[in-house]
């Protein structure tokens, strides 16, 4: 491992990073640092604890890549990354032996979705960052396969997912088996008012409830003109439009597309349908095994294919660079999974695409997204029937409300539901 001290300075705009940090920063492009890095990088390399909240795609990984990469230096201390998902935990083993090739013997992983045997393999091997999802380190814990009691820096990353997703009992656990007096880092992704974001109330209790609710905030919007996306939603009268526009989307666009779906039987079935159509896709959903989602994922990184067809998985945290075009052939439920599905484009300064396709049997996903919408719907004049659009849509929607009322009324007189 590379043993990181102050050198001589260097001036530029990372001149407040140790000398090897900023050589690694500048052999991988990292001209300066985004605002979100300038305004928490100092406080982590200094050891201080805090809540971050900032834009997706605006550079949070590395707040606490680089404190858990300089923190090797104190002999017998380690690192602990809880993610949501093991795509993030991938990805972030992988930034981590970017930024420094000699970490990866350093580095061990307790991820759902493979053996454990191999893990506490190399868990055994000794490591000093452990990138982890809360489930199966919880089962490692449990087991007394694993121990962190050398732990000096937690860091919890898409906390408001963690806790959205469930595992705030799991996060409350380990934290317990964590020496106390460690550097504690939280971190939260959004597009909305960064403010209104760490108020949310169901991450304000679990703060409160895991006894971190004293940690500061630091809050960073995003630079004005520093995200130029382009967004079009269609009003449409039948999803068999659909197709058709994802064709023309996908033809006009010259990098990489992220198709976005409700669930796994839509994305296989328009996976197939691409492919018949010559497209180069691939698809990634959590039912796929563990190996082909890792596949898809790196692949799709390197530049293998050039769209893919996913659910949600991929809408949160994940790096996607050369990602220009977001298509929402199914409309997320709501204006949050929006932000977390437009985040995969436009980043880092980059130009990117949203189009989102509104069926007609999308009234309630519509209904949320219209009234959540900053700004008001940014509509393709093509495609902008809007109120003849919600007159057909609603009443579509409470016809299919009554036909399942009766359906279960059925049900329950024939004894088949309580």
């Amino acid at each position: 491992m590379t043993p990181i001290g102050r050198g001589a300075s260097v001036p530029g705009p990372w001149d407040f990073l140790p000398a090897p940090v900023r050589k690694a920063l500048d052999r991988l492009g990292f001209a300066a640092p985004t605002p979100v890095q300038s305004a928490c990088l100092p406080k982590a390399l200094a050891g201080e604890s805090f809540r971050a909240v900032a834009p997706t795609g605006t550079g949070k990984t590395l707040v606490y890549m680089l404190p858990a990469w300089k923190g090797l230096e104190r002999k017998g201390s380690a690192a602990l990354i809880l993610l949501p998902t093991r795509e993030l935990a991938y990805q972030v083993s992988q930034m981590l032996q970017a930024v420094e090739p000699s970490l990866r013997d350093d580095i061990a992983m307790a991820i759902g979705g493979h053996p454990k045997e191999s893990q506490l393999r190399h868990i055994r091997e000794g490591w000093r960052i452990l990138i982890a999802t809360p489930g199966r380190l919880l089962e490692l814990l449990d087991e007394k396969s694993v121990t962190l009691k050398a732990v000096r820096l937690t860091v919890l990353d898409e906390f408001d997912k963690l806790v959205g997703m469930g595992f705030q009992d799991q996060i409350a656990s380990i934290l317990k088996r964590v020496p106390a007096g460690g550097q504690n880092l939280l971190l939260s992704a959004t597009d909305r008012d960064v403010a209104e974001t760490a108020a949310d109330a169901k991450s304000v209790d679990a703060l409160e409830a895991l006894g971190l609710a004293d940690l500061p905030l630091i809050a960073v919007e995003r630079e004005s003109g520093s995200r130029s996306m382009e967004e079009a939603f269609f009003f449409l009268k039948s999803n068999r439009k659909k197709g058709d526009l994802l064709l023309q989307e996908l033809m006009s666009a010259k990098g990489q597309a992220i198709v976005f779906v409700a669930n796994r039987e839509k994305a296989n079935h328009l996976n197939g349908l691409l492919r018949l159509k010559g497209m180069p896709a691939r698809v990634l959903h959590g039912h796929l095994p563990q190996e082909e989602r890792a596949a898809a994922y790196q692949d799709f990184r390197k530049g293998a294919f050039r769209i893919l067809v996913a659910t949600d998985l991929a809408s949160r945290g994940l790096d996607m660079p050369e990602v220009e075009l977001i298509v929402n052939y199914d409309l997320p439920k709501h204006y949050k999974d929006y932000v977390h599905r437009t985040g995969r484009t436009a980043r880092q300064g980059r130009a990117g695409r949203c189009v989102s396709f509104a069926g007609p049997d999308e009234y309630l996903p519509m209904r949320n997204l219209e009234k959540e919408f900053p700004g008001g719907l940014p509509v393709h004049p093509a495609f902008s029937q809007r109120d003849r659009w919600f007159i057909d849509a609603k009443r579509n929607h409470e016809a299919q409300v009554k036909l399942e009322e009766r359906r279960l009324e059925i049900r329950r007189a024939q004894g088949l539901e309580e």
